[in-house]
């Protein structure tokens, strides 16, 4: 399975402690991780399952829960669990909370705890010949290319903006706003600001926190985040103006802007992250699978939350493709 890498763990700890409900480490399976409290929006999109939802708002309500690392920070830390030790590897439990939940990559079972298979993180291998965009268009069979080159045609009218290096009160503000329509009915742990989030990211993360804005005729329509790492660049966050991502084949177009950022920067690996997988795949993206593991000393939660897993709990379908020529 190709490896995936967390995100450095001074970086990441600069982030995660300046986040709302951050909550210090936790020590599980002996190692210590930073945790915080996740909190549950309540979407109704077609994104989301209802049945989820509903297990949700009547299993956990009014149940503390806490998670490994942070909801707003996916894709940036896997902890380690052993599938024997069960809920015996987190020694002391968080006080007054009832479900610890921790993203882990492999879909294997863990002794007491329920295992969700999640969404494959779609993660790009950056080849060293690649040296320019050019090599990385010119290394995919004409299907392929000619797919990519309509994507960046159709978006030919919009002005891409580096805004790395712009005040962050700057683009923060309308970036969230996009943010927001985005995200609204395709999550449920959306963070209460996030106008703060971004914040956060820049004020942490400085020079490896990237911002690429979209104008089109003067109104800012999309825009893109990522942080480029030692071992990777992470697509981060995604916001943009539905009737004109449905035009211009935003979403590739951004995403292809991060793959020349991971080609200039010379790093060896793009982690596009979750969603689109098969459209992610025509970018030369390989699936890495992860899932969630839930804790709980509480035998009715455990039990409906098995019942969901095992019953209800569906991925969406998908065909993977190969752009590169053989």
């Amino acid at each position: 399975m190709l490896h995936l890498p967390a995100l450095s763990p001074t970086r990441f700890e600069a982030v995660q402690t300046s986040l709302p409900g951050a909550k210090g480490w936790l020590r599980v399976n002996g190692q210590s991780y930073l945790h915080a409290d996740l909190a549950l929006q309540r979407p109704t999109g077609k994104y989301v399952s209802r049945v989820l939802l509903r297990v949700l708002n009547v299993v956990l309500s009014g149940v503390k829960i806490r998670t490994l690392g942070h909801n707003a920070m996916p894709g940036l830390l896997f902890p380690i669990l052993d599938g024997e030790k069960g809920m015996t590897q987190v020694p002391i439990w968080p006080k007054g909370y009832k479900v610890l939940v921790a993203n882990v990559l492999d879909r294997k079972e863990v002794k007491g705890a329920i295992v969700v298979p999640a969404e494959p993180f779609m993660v790009l291998p950056i080849r060293p010949e690649w040296q320019s965009f050019e090599d990385y268009l010119g290394a995919m069979s004409t299907k392929y290319r000619t797919r990519a080159k309509k994507a960046l045609k159709l978006a030919e009218g919009c002005e891409h903006v580096d805004l790395s290096h712009a005040p962050v009160h700057t683009w923060a503000p309308w970036a969230s706003y996009l943010l927001k329509q985005t995200l609204r009915d395709k999550t449920v742990t959306l963070p209460a600001s996030l106008e703060v989030l971004l914040k956060v990211y820049k004020e942490n993360l400085g020079e490896a926190f990237r911002v690429f804005g979209y104008r089109k005729d003067g109104h800012w329509v999309g825009f893109i985040t990522a942080i480029v790492d030692d071992e990777a660049v992470h697509a981060m966050h995604m916001g943009f103006e539905p009737s004109y991502a449905q035009q211009s084949q935003f979403y590739q177009r951004s995403m292809m802007d991060l793959v020349r950022l991971a080609i200039e920067e010379r790093k060896p690996l793009l982690n596009m992250g979750r969603t689109a997988t098969e459209m992610k795949s025509t970018m030369g993206a390989i699936p890495v699978e992860n899932s969630f593991v839930f804790f709980s000393p509480r035998p009715v939660v455990r039990a409906l939350l098995r019942l969901y897993a095992r019953r209800f709990h569906r991925l969406p379908s998908y065909t993977l493709r190969s752009p590169f020529k053989a």
